[in-house]
């Protein structure tokens, strides 16, 4: 099999899996989990400012972890050898606090960026809301998707190029992120 049959076959497994993962996702469910959380920082900001903060924090922390779950999989698939689910599970429990660290420890950094952003872009309650509902729905099909295929010990994301396998994950992660959030009415 040639590189690109391969990575045709990688990209065809990313594709069939993340629409397993997504085919019967219940979006009134994840609608009310991020709408209660939405809410819950909307009812304990003091401002429209601290509210944006908020939940531009909570953005920083999934793309952070983003970042952490790509060296996962650059250490563990892309060097060949499928991750126990208990290595796994301890990992991306421990990247999870590390990054829930780093962004308190960055807070101030991190506020200061999103206040130059908000009067840039002259953000609205709906555009910061979408992008957090994205990034925590995006977040949770990552983790779902490498639980999923560690379980499966999917052997064929070993094979091929991991930068090319990891673009492909994301761009479907992306896709079904975007498809699910756009079904949702969040305020």
């Amino acid at each position: 099999m040639t590189t690109e049959q391969l990575q045709k076959e990688i990209t065809k497994f990313i594709e069939q899996t993340l629409f397993l993962l997504t085919k019967n996702v219940d979006i009134n469910k994840f609608q009310k989990i991020l709408q209660d959380n939405v809410s819950q920082k909307r009812e304990s900001a003091t401002s429209t400012v601290e509210f944006y903060d908020r939940l531009m924090l909570n953005m920083a922390y999934f793309v952070e972890n983003k970042m952490a779950w790509e060296t996962i999989v650059r250490d563990t698939y892309g060097k060949g050898q499928v991750p126990k689910i208990s290595f796994l599970e301890n990992e991306l429990m421990a990247q999870q606090m590390r990054v829930r660290n780093n962004v308190a420890e960055n807070k101030d950094a991190y506020t200061a960026d999103f206040h130059k952003r908000y009067e840039e872009l002259e953000v609205e309650d709906e555009d910061v809301i979408y992008d957090y509902a994205y990034a925590s729905v995006d977040h949770a099909l990552r983790v779902d998707f490498i639980t999923l295929v560690t379980s499966k010990n999917a052997t064929i994301l070993t094979q091929g190029n991991i930068e090319e396998t990891l673009k492909i994950i994301d761009g479907y992660i992306a896709y079904h992120s975007d498809q699910i959030v756009n079904k949702m009415t969040l305020s």
